[in-house]
């Protein structure tokens, strides 16, 4: 079993991103769960969630305190998102900053992975909004090397997701944006 928690600020999506991992997970055969954690609910208070995946059923229903795996959404929240991760774990950021500046700057032991990618100037070009869970996603396969989902589950569990609630050209542009950061992902 893995786990993933995710960072970010209210309205960002951070929940959203870890349903569509989660139901991505299902859609390859595994067994997922997702779940938030909201502080002070108002728009831009930080908010985390959290998925687990595993080819069994999971009989765990607490929060995740120490992840195998971190999703910051947020850039500036890059420091406290960093407690409790497992010392070879990983760190998918969205920064525009090198994973080795990450390191530097966070005093992130070696034994981390760090993978960036600029999913906010992707989103800015791909959607013409800074809206960057979806893109996270993208380099959450990339960085896992599609070993508990594939980029293919993200891509149709995104689609089915939005289908109804987005028009088909921001599905569309939802899908390159993920594809994108997927290609883009920077290794460090």
């Amino acid at each position: 079993m893995i786990e993933v928690r995710f960072h970010g600020r209210g309205g960002q999506g951070v929940w959203t991103a870890s349903r569509l991992l989660a139901e991505a997970a299902v859609l390859a055969g595994k067994h997922a769960q997702s779940f938030p954690f909201f502080g002070p609910e108002r728009s831009g208070a930080p908010v985390t969630a959290f998925a687990r995946i595993s080819d069994r059923p999971i009989r765990i229903h607490a929060g995740i305190e120490h992840p195998d795996i971190v999703v910051v959404i947020d850039r500036t929240l890059i420091g406290e998102s960093l407690e409790g991760l497992k010392p070879n774990g990983i760190l998918i950021v969205d920064s525009a900053e090198s994973p080795q500046e990450i390191r530097r700057r966070y005093n992130i032991p070696d034994t981390t992975q760090i993978w960036t990618v600029k999913a906010r100037e992707l989103a800015l070009e791909i959607l013409g909004r800074a809206i960057t869970n979806t893109a996270l996603l993208g380099a959450f396969c990339r960085a896992t090397g599609e070993i508990w989902v594939k980029l293919e589950h993200v891509l149709e569990a995104t689609r089915r997701f939005f289908a109804g609630r987005l028009s088909e050209e921001a599905i569309n542009k939802n899908l390159e944006l993920i594809k994108r950061a997927y290609e883009e992902c920077v290794k460090g």
